[in-house]
């Protein structure tokens, strides 16, 4: 009887220790749970409000203007300036096509002009004169009309600061005037050759040519548009190039900016002009200022087959869709272009478009967080 007593005594103190620990386990993995959804709500509630405050993507690219060089007229190459990938400054030359030919055009065209003007008894050595100043004029203004159009654009995106576009306002002004200039003397020298020489049909047949002469001498040499990067490059020399046919590409560097895709829920709170900052792939570590430049209206749908015309139907399913976005562009601050950033270079924004501390100093600490993640990412 009291062997049978102990057993049962000794079951259950052996028990007691088991079963604590047990509990103990339920107690500590209920509290992960609790603290595990804690945190995914405050994560949630973050999120929510971040995208009406500080808004986030980590699709952005780096863009710039590229253009495709192709020479205005059809000849051999007889030099290359450049080699592929490189950084030229403005009006370098990129290539050249063999100017004799055209030399040897604008020769016969001046023989004409000659040979015309002789046959009525007048002079052309001055309308010669005159025509090739206006020429050289007219070269010149287009140049300086191109240089002013990028520096006024870039004043327009805030880029230069606004005495820039006077000083360029002020040299297409000069040029433009040099031009009058030249030829209120081309029509001086015109009215010397007499009213026979002037309206005579030859005389001005030959000086349209030998205008045109000229023009395509002028563009043998092509040169770089502004500072940037070369590109594709597929040249040589003796290569035969045509006229309007692309030899390279020109990557500008004179206005580089970021197209953001952002999320739709957040374009009610994006204005031009808020703050952002920018981290690039390209350039681990680093975190750059960037003003919001505009906001896109609108993107491309999909609703259609282009094979057919007819509606495709869509898979989005259950309570929440994923989100549409638009294009955001913003603008590097001008002394914090990023250097070494190429066209295409993946980018994280985050824009500071709420008035609230406490948002803003956690957007803050993310987007350095997400800097030093990409030196691994």
């Amino acid at each position: 009887m009291t062997q049978t007593s102990d057993e049962p005594a000794e079951t259950g103190a052996g028990a007691g220790p088991e079963a604590a620990a047990k509990r103990d386990g339920l107690a500590g993995l209920r509290r992960v749970t609790l603290w595990a959804l804690g945190v995914a709500v405050v994560l949630f509630v973050y999120f929510v409000a971040a995208d009406r405050t500080t808004p986030f993507s980590g699709d952005a690219r780096v863009q710039a203007f590229v253009l495709r060089v192709a020479p205005e007229v059809t000849g051999h190459v007889a030099r290359v300036g450049v080699v592929d990938n490189q950084v030229v400054e403005a009006g370098e030359e990129l290539f050249v096509i063999d100017p004799e030919p055209f030399e040897i055009a604008v020769q016969q065209a001046q023989a004409r002009l000659e040979q015309a003007g002789q046959s009525v008894g007048a002079n052309t050595a001055a309308v010669d004169a005159a025509q090739a100043q206006l020429e050289r004029a007219r070269a010149n203004a287009q140049n300086v009309r191109a240089q002013t159009e990028r520096v006024m654009e870039l004043v327009r995106k805030g880029v230069y600061a606004k005495a820039r576009e006077d000083q360029a306002i002020s040299a297409i002004e000069q040029a433009e005037a040099a031009v009058q200039a030249a030829a209120a003397d081309l029509r001086r020298a015109q009215e010397q050759l007499g009213p026979e020489g002037e309206s005579n049909p030859a005389v001005q047949d030959a000086l349209a040519a030998l205008e045109t002469a000229r023009y395509n001498l002028e563009r043998t040499s092509m040169t770089a548009p502004g500072r940037g990067v070369v590109t594709n490059l597929s040249l040589a020399v003796g290569q035969t190039v045509t006229a309007g046919a692309a030899s390279m590409t020109f990557i500008s560097a004179e206005d580089i900016w970021l197209r953001a895709a952002m999320r739709e829920n957040s374009l009610g709170v994006l204005a031009q002009g808020q703050a952002a900052e920018v981290v690039l792939d390209a350039l681990p570590g680093r975190v750059f200022k960037a003003t919001v430049r505009s906001v896109g209206w609108g993107v491309a749908g999909e609703a259609e087959d282009p094979a057919t015309g007819l509606p495709k139907s869509t898979t989005a399913q259950g309570w929440l869709t994923d989100p549409q976005r638009f294009p955001v562009i913003l603008s590097f601050e001008m002394d914090q272009l990023p250097r070494g950033a190429r066209f295409g270079s993946r980018a994280a924004v985050i824009v500071y478009a709420g008035d609230n501390a406490i948002m803003d100093a956690i957007a803050w600490a993310r987007i350095r967080l997400i800097s030093f993640l990409t030196y691994v990412s």
